[in-house]
């Protein structure tokens, strides 16, 4: 729209947006192929996620390199983070709505957020190509999310993660703030969104 914004989701976690895992010796990310541990099963049923994510756990389960699971109490924030930081991919299937602080959390730690929600908005969508640190499917092929990310060649896996690594402090909400950070990078949209608004014909103000 001519008048709002989309704005970084709010990472409290120091853990994540610090960017002291990635300041951490590289791990090995060949364990774990693709990645998601949360929210699976609603009481409201297939309502949630449009049933999305209770089919992607049976549909992958068995995969030995694939981890879809739910949040269980054996696997604490530390645990979570660490899966996460040794993930080639993860896997950010829409909740109630196709908004997830997921993807934030993998560009904080190095790993290729997997976006499966059709209307999501990311910030900064008219200056950054989210392609480029990320990769979309339609929540109709859901199922083949896998199969899509095998055929992903290894170079351009390595650009992502290059690219991750120049772009995630503009997702990350520090404290204190520094440049680059979200904080900087949303008063800069706000700024060309202040310039393009006393452009527009709806203007009737000095």
């Amino acid at each position: 729209t001519w008048k709002d914004i989309v704005i970084p989701g709010l990472e409290p976690e120091k853990a994540f947006w610090s960017g002291s895992l990635r300041r951490q010796k590289e791990v090995n990310r060949a364990k774990t192929f693709a990645y998601f541990r949360g929210t699976i099963a609603n009481k409201l049923g297939k309502q949630y996620s449009k049933g999305i994510r209770i089919k992607m756990k049976e549909a992958f389960k068995d995969i030995k390199d694939v981890v879809f699971t739910e949040q269980h109490s054996s696997c604490d924030k530390t645990c979570y983070r660490e899966e996460m930081r040794a993930s080639t991919f993860c896997l950010c299937p829409r909740g109630w709505s196709p908004w997830t602080l997921r993807a934030y959390q993998a560009l904080m730690v190095g790993c290729i957020p997997v976006i499966i929600a059709d209307e999501i908005e990311f910030p900064y969508e008219n200056s950054f190509n989210w392609r480029e640190v990320s990769i979309k499917i339609p929540e109709k092929r859901q199922l083949e999310a896998i199969d899509i990310l095998r055929s992903v060649p290894d170079a351009v896996i390595e650009r992502k993660r290059e690219a991750m690594a120049k772009f995630w402090p503009n997702v990350a909400w520090k404290r204190p703030t520094v440049d680059a950070d979200a904080f900087h990078s949303v008063m800069k949209e706000l700024e060309r969104k202040k310039r393009g608004f006393k452009a527009s014909t709806f203007t009737f103000w000095n």
